[in-house]
């Protein structure tokens, strides 16, 4: 085993493997992804690289990912090595290894060339990595990309005390190049995007200026930086919502804090086509919102993201008897007048992850922030039977019929709204939120009137449904 470096392009590393070259050796690389923090996965990395004997240098990105770099032996092929090592890796890391690559570097001795090359096989095995874990490559049928972290790509990164002058070079060597995430020990500090460091350059006196200084000196110190879990949509108005200047700017991801990557305006928009796409094809044709498939997929965002939040369950009571006295047209419209007004709210709300689902019939479903629910669940009653009362026409309504036939003195359509609160997502499942929500409905449903009903949801509770 060799010498362990950290960052993506580390000097000596580089140094490292152009004596490599000059030598005339082949190089491969290995990329290895597990789960955070999973200690026990990384001392078994350990164990193993100390018993390689043509394992000449071992790479840190992260907490999550390694790059290991092999020499080529004497009378061994380069991809017969590559392919032992990837073998017994997976072999002792078994389901703890989430996704393993390899590659072989192409020729050539300067350490631009070298720099280049070691960004393309990231790109490519990042490129796989999104492909396979978000469904995103056409013709898969799998789930798209819901969250930006799902398109998180590397991204070029550098100190905040590397020289402008490298940084420069390093854009003249990968053209393809967009910009470079400027950080320290993982944690992003800036922002520099390569047209404008070429604007400040060019300059009369750009390089005199700037050529030796340090890059923090003119990064963008407030750039747009979000959380793996954020929303797409969400991103794509916070980006399109920055000042001109920096509206075509890369968006950087992190992870608990720590660099994961960067993300294209390119990219995002792909991302909400392709999901605005595919809710419309999924979508209730009388409605508009999401069916089924949406609904499960957004409570099982909520539930991994394991912030607070709030579901609302909302249904109309005689619905059947309105049907039966004006008729399924009227009966329709009813429907999209609860949608309507449920798009309204969502629109009034400060929180612009709400999301709204029809899961059939006169059922919906609204996912909220915690603190939000009680105070929806009201302006929905407010607004709902104030306007129910214009699909009666002139005709005043003193009496309904149930599903029995049973004469109940209620004055038409009411709303009933089951308002579930959980502080522990993490112990939840979208089964779990039904069945709680059902037994709510079933509370709401013995009052007349408009109502909602309320429960907070704790760990015990979780546990008890669980068993």
């Amino acid at each position: 085993m060799g010498d362990i470096g950290s960052g993506l392009f580390n000097r000596q590393m580089i140094r490292a493997i152009a004596r490599m070259r000059e030598q005339g050796g082949l190089l491969g690389v290995l990329t290895l992804q597990y789960a955070k923090k999973d200690k026990q996965a990384e001392a078994e990395v350990q164990r193993w690289a100390k018993e390689q004997k043509r394992l000449f240098w071992q790479q840190q990105l992260g907490e999550s990912q390694l790059l290991l770099f092999c020499g080529k032996p004497k009378g061994d092929p380069i991809d017969k090595l590559m392919s032992q090592a990837m073998e017994e890796l997976r072999s002792r890391l078994g389901e703890k290894l989430r996704r393993s690559e390899s590659a072989v570097l192409p020729s050539g001795s300067t350490g631009g060339e070298i720099e280049a090359a070691l960004f393309a096989v990231l790109r490519e095995t990042a490129a796989g990595q999104r492909a396979g874990q978000s469904g995103m490559a056409m013709g898969t049928g799998s789930e798209l990309a819901h969250t930006i972290g799902q398109l998180a790509a590397p991204f070029p990164v550098f100190p905040s005390r590397m020289k402008v002058s490298e940084v420069a070079h390093y854009f003249e060597l990968n053209p393809k190049a967009q910009g470079a995430v400027i950080a320290d020990a993982g944690i992003p500090k800036g922002l520099l995007m390569k047209e404008k460091l070429h604007q400040l350059l060019a300059g009369q006196f750009g390089q005199p200026l700037y050529w030796t200084r340090p890059v923090e000196k003119i990064m963008n110190g407030s750039p747009l930086m979000v959380d793996e879990h954020t929303p797409i949509e969400q991103v794509s108005y916070l980006a399109m919502g920055r000042d001109y200047a920096q509206l075509y700017d890369v968006v950087i991801v992190t992870s608990r804090g720590e660099l994961l990557g960067a993300v294209s305006i390119r990219a995002i928009l792909e991302g909400i086509t392709a999901l605005r796409t595919k809710a419309a094809r999924e979508a209730n044709p009388l409605t508009g919102l999401p069916g089924n498939a949406g609904i499960q997929q957004e409570l099982r965002r909520r539930i991994e993201g394991n912030e607070s939040f709030a579901v609302i369950y909302a249904d109309l009571d005689y619905f059947k008897w309105f049907n039966d006295c004006y008729g399924f047209g009227q009966g329709d419209e009813l429907i999209r007048f609860l949608a309507e007004l449920l798009r309204q709210e969502k629109e009034r709300s400060s929180w612009p992850d709400d999301f709204i689902g029809h899961i059939g019939g006169d059922d919906f479903i609204l996912v909220t922030d915690a603190g939000s629910g009680e105070r929806l669940c009201e302006r929905l009653i407010e607004r709902f039977d104030l306007g129910v009362k214009s699909f009666y026409g002139d005709a005043g309504v003193h009496a309904v019929e149930d599903r029995h036939g049973n004469v109940v003195d209620q004055e038409g359509v009411t709303l009933s709204l089951s308002l579930m609160i959980s502080h522990h997502p993490a112990s939840l499942t979208p089964d779990l939120i039904s069945r709680h929500s059902a037994r709510l409905k079933k509370r709401a449903k013995a009052h007349r009137g408009s109502i909602y009903v309320k429960e907070t949801l704790t760990i015990p509770q979780h546990r008890e449904e669980r068993n």
